[in-house]
C-alpha cells in the first residue's frame, strides 16, 4: 500500500511541478518527492523490472516520434562521441585515484564510484569486482540526483523560449496508446530478458515503437501527461534512493564527494560546449547527449523539453554500450597501476 501511495505522490509533484513550468517537471518534482521520502520516512525497496517498465513507456513515446533519417546523423556524430567518451573515462580514472587516496575506500570500490556510466549496470556488476555494491550505490545515487536536478534547468534557461510540453501539448489521447503503449512495454521486457546488453531496455523499446508505429499499426502522437507520467514513475524511483544510508555515507566522505561530483559538472559543461562546438549540434541537445548523467533520466529530460530525444537517447546507448565493452580492461589498467604505484612506495619505506 504504500508502493502506491508514493508512487502516487510522486506522480501529483511531477505534475504540479511541471504545471508552474519548471524545466523537466515532472522528472524533478517526482525526484524531490522521492528524496523526501526516502530520507524522512524510508522503508520502501522496488525491483528494477518496475524501472525498466517506467523506461520502456517513456522510450516508446520516442520510438513514436523516431525520424529515419536519425541513423544517418548519429553516423556523423560518432567520432566527436567517442573522444567525449574517452575523455570522461579518464576523468573518471583520474577521480578514481583522488578517491582512492583521499579516503579510507579500497581502489575497486573507488574505481568503481567514478565510472560515469549505466548506473544501474555498474552498481550491479560492481560486486563481481569485490567492490562494495552498497558504497557504489550511494556514490551514483549522489551523482545523478545532483544532475537530474540541476541539468534540466540549465537546459531550460538555455531554451526560454520553447515550451516546455514541447509538442505534444496538442496531441490527444486515443484508445489506440491503450494498445499500443502496453504491447512495447511487453515486447521490451521479453527481449530484454533474453539479450542482456546495456541499454537495453532503451534500445529495444525505441526499435521496437517504431516499427510498430511505422509498418504494424498507425498510432497518433501521444499528450504530454502520458509521457509525463513515465517521467514521474523514473525520477521516484531514482530519488527515494536517496535514503538515509546515502545521506549517511554522504556526510561520512562529503568533502571529497562534493569535489568529485562538482569536477563532473564542470566537466560536463565544458564537454558539453566541446560536442556543441565539434557537431554544430545545439548546446542542449550536445549537453544532454553527452552528460554522465543516466541515459534513463536524460532521455526523459529530452522528451519533457522537446530537445531531439532521438539523437540524445541514441547519443547514450552508445555511451552505455562502449564503457561496458571498455569496462574489463579499464579494471585491469586500474589495478595495474596501482599495483605499481603500491610497489614503488613499498620500496621507498624499506629504504627509509
Amino acid at each position: 500500500m504504500d508502493k502506491m501511495i508514493y508512487l502516487i505522490l510522486c506522480i501529483v509533484g511531477g505534475f504540479l511541478a511541471a504545471s508552474v513550468g519548471v524545466p523537466a517537471g515532472w522528472l524533478i518534482g517526482s525526484i524531490i518527492v522521492g528524496i523526501l521520502w526516502g530520507v524522512f520516512r524510508g522503508g520502501l525497496s522496488f525491483d528494477g523490472k518496475l524501472f525498466k517498465i517506467a523506461l520502456a513507456f517513456v522510450a516508446a513515446n520516442i520510438g513514436l516520434r523516431l525520424d529515419p533519417h536519425i541513423i544517418l546523423e548519429i553516423r556523423h556524430l560518432l567520432l566527436p562521441l567517442f573522444f567525449i567518451i574517452l575523455l570522461t573515462l579518464t576523468l573518471g580514472y583520474l577521480l578514481s585515484m583522488f578517491l582512492f587516496k583521499k579516503s579510507d575506500l579500497d581502489q575497486t570500490t573507488s574505481f568503481f564510484c567514478c565510472i560515469p556510466g549505466g548506473a544501474s549496470e555498474i552498481i550491479g556488476i560492481s560486486k563481481e569486482y569485490g567492490a562494495d555494491e552498497r558504497i557504489v550505490a550511494a556514490f551514483h545515487t549522489v551523482r545523478i540526483t545532483f544532475f537530474v536536478l540541476t541539468i534540466p534547468l540549465i537546459v531550460g534557461s538555455f531554451n526560454s523560449t520553447v515550451d516546455l510540453q514541447g509538442n505534444l501539448q496538442t496531441a490527444q489521447f486515443a484508445w489506440m496508446h491503450l494498445l499500443f503503449f502496453p504491447l512495447v512495454i511487453v515486447l521490451t521486457l521479453l527481449l530484454d530478458s533474453k539479450l542482456h546488453i546495456p541499454g537495453g531496455t532503451l534500445l529495444f523499446s525505441i526499435a521496437i515503437s517504431f516499427f510498430l508505429s511505422s509498418f504494424v499499426m498507425e498510432v497518433p502522437s501521444s499528450p504530454a501527461y502520458l509521457s509525463g507520467i513515465g517521467q514521474a514513475l523514473i525520477g521516484g524511483l531514482v530519488g527515494v534512493r536517496f535514503d538515509k544510508f546515502v545521506l549517511v555515507q554522504l556526510l561520512k566522505v562529503g568533502k571529497i564527494t562534493m569535489i568529485i561530483i562538482t569536477f563532473f559538472f564542470v566537466s560536463s559543461l565544458l564537454m558539453g560546449v566541446f560536442f556543441h562546438w565539434m557537431t554544430k549540434l545545439p548546446f542542449a541537445i550536445s549537453l544532454l547527449g553527452t552528460v554522465p548523467a543516466g541515459a534513463a533520466e536524460m532521455s526523459a529530460t529530452s522528451i519533457a523539453l522537446d530537445l531531439n530525444p532521438s539523437i540524445v537517447a541514441s547519443l547514450h546507448i552508445i555511451r552505455v554500450i562502449i564503457l561496458f565493452l571498455a569496462l574489463p580492461f579499464l579494471i585491469k589498467i586500474f589495478k595495474s597501476i596501482h599495483k605499481k604505484e603500491l610497489m614503488v612506495k613499498d620500496s621507498a619505506d624499506r629504504l627509509n
